[in-house]
């Protein structure tokens, strides 16, 4: 995220500072080492964070989020990448190509959701119950799922519960689409908007 070049350039400036104030409090001021390290160390601090939040503001600006709400969205954007990759990790468990099939469908939108939200923070509160639960409920039951059809001599009561699981991951697939569209649905009108504006270019400049 550009979240982040911001910490790079505060270490950037502060880092040098910090050196330049050690080799200072060792040469010039004559006293312990330990206390040299210690002054270092706090005049990185003092030049990193101002510096830090100075560039970071300008990005958060342009998201339209506060930098509490953006440190809520990149919370839930980590549990949720914890939980995608457990949806990964259930493929090697899958016993039918029908199941596979299933899973991977489910687990491409929810990461193509992810990946959405990283790029564009602001856009979580569009799809805040796809972290809350949606997310949950796939992962659950597909864990659930995967792990009981390697079970060997089920019974037709235990196979008819697997058969209404996968009816209802089927269900969660639709829920999860139903995100992703609600997502994209902005993307979608600008795009309606700028293929307007070339149509318009194209018409007058034939014209």
């Amino acid at each position: 995220m550009r979240y982040n070049i911001s910490r790079i350039i505060g270490a950037a400036f502060a880092f040098p500072v910090a050196v330049i104030a050690w080799i200072v409090s060792l040469f010039a001021l004559d006293i312990y080492v330990i206390i040299d390290v210690l002054i270092s160390i706090v005049t990185f601090g003092i030049v990193y964070f101002p510096t830090q939040r100075l560039s970071s503001r300008k990005y958060l600006q342009e998201i339209g989020l506060s930098r509490r709400d953006y440190r809520f969205v990149r919370h839930q954007l980590n549990d949720a990448q914890d939980k995608i990759r457990r949806i990964l990790r259930t493929f090697m468990n899958v016993r039918s190509i029908k199941d596979f099939k299933q899973v991977n469908e489910i687990y491409r939108i929810a990461r193509a959701i992810y990946y959405t939200v990283k790029q564009q923070p602001s856009k979580f509160f569009i799809v805040e119950s796809f972290f809350y639960s949606h997310i949950d409920n796939a992962l659950n039951l597909i864990e659930a799922y995967t792990r009981l059809t390697r079970s060997p001599k089920k019974t037709s009561t235990e196979k008819q519960k697997l058969e209404q699981t996968r009816i209802t991951l089927d269900e969660i697939k639709r829920t999860l689409t139903a995100d992703l569209r609600r997502l994209n649905e902005d993307d979608y009108q600008t795009l309606d908007v700028e293929m307007e504006v070339n149509r318009m270019e194209q018409k007058r400049y034939r014209n």
